[in-house]
């Protein structure tokens, strides 16, 4: 059908429920953005997730990765996932990969048969001091996945890393501004809702309705298939520079347009409001092991090629 649409924003979330990394262009991986959820922090004693609507401090938590291993190319032997949070030393985690950290059996609410790797006491102090309670930081380790997990219309064989659902979350522009059409007079910002991709060009919540697209990047092309709807949990009540649990929009009032009956579900586990989708690259399904690092970018063309029926 042809569209005329632009990436103009990529985020990255090292780790899960703590701020995102805003980057020019970032590899894709066979979860999704490369390093996007792949720490995690849990409960010390049983492995449950830590959720930011559990402990809102982690909105204040900034991670940070070399440039270079965003992009997909190597970086040297001691580089560092750097994490930064107020009234904190920077905490180093080493990058490289070790087989030398506990298999924690990780435990979050959509998602069955996940293991981390325990990223050593250190990180746990930092983590357990700054929360004021007993965590660990893991790691998600693709080798220790048991299950791969679907979504509600997703290509089959696709798998996540500590992402809930889908692998790349987008919504685009038009759908934030509608939202704020609601609240002229404090507009909210698009971190709250967590983007992975941000899209400007299509109609408010459009993207609701795309089934497959492409996205062209120096001459490659990437294709997607759509998932499922993202249903928003308390997060985007939360103010991500001063976090707390007091507040009710723009939950409440999306609501009252972005329910289930107003994006077309007919059953609903549980009431939510939805923005954004999710979507799967069907690149990541066929890749040989051995071809070429794949790159999504700030200014590359979206394509819609097929809309879903009704």
């Amino acid at each position: 059908m042809g569209t005329d649409y632009a990436v103009v924003e990529i985020v990255v979330y090292p780790v899960k429920a703590c701020k995102g990394v805003s980057v020019s262009s970032a590899a894709i991986s066979s979860t999704g953005l490369l390093f996007d959820r792949e720490w995690m922090v849990v409960k010390a004693e049983n492995g449950r997730t830590i959720t930011m609507t559990r402990a809102p401090k982690l909105a204040l938590v900034q991670p940070s990765l070399p440039a270079a291993a965003l992009r997909g190319e190597s970086v040297p032997a001691n580089a560092t996932l750097e994490i930064n949070a107020p009234g904190m030393k920077a905490l180093k985690v080493p990058f490289q990969r070790s087989s030398q950290g506990n298999i924690v059996d990780v435990g979050m609410p959509t998602i069955f048969d996940v293991q981390g790797v325990d990223q050593g006491p250190e990180a746990a102090e930092w983590f357990t001091r700054y929360l004021d309670m007993p965590v660990r930081l893991v790691r998600f380790d693709p080798s220790k996945q048991k299950e791969k997990r679907q979504a509600e219309q997703a290509p089959d064989g696709f798998v996540t890393g500590f992402q809930n659902t889908g692998q790349f979350l987008f919504v685009s522009e038009a759908s934030l501004d509608k939202v704020n059409s609601y609240f002229p007079k404090a507009p909210f910002p698009m971190n709250r809702f967590r983007p992975n991709i941000v899209v400007r060009g299509p109609p408010s919540f459009e993207e609701d309705k795309w089934r497959q697209f492409t996205i062209k990047h120096m001459g490659t092309q990437l294709n997607f298939s759509y998932a499922m709807l993202r249903g928003i949990c308390k997060v985007p009540t939360i103010n991500m520079e001063k976090p707390d649990l007091d507040n009710v929009e723009p939950n409440k009032t999306m609501f009252s347009f972005r329910s289930g009956p107003h994006v077309g579900l007919e059953y609903e586990k549980v009431k939510k409001a939805y923005f954004g989708s999710y979507f799967v690259c069907d690149s990541t399904l066929s890749k040989p092991s051995n071809s070429k690092v794949q790159v999504i970018g700030v200014g590359d063309n979206l394509n819609v090629i097929t809309m879903k029926q009704g």
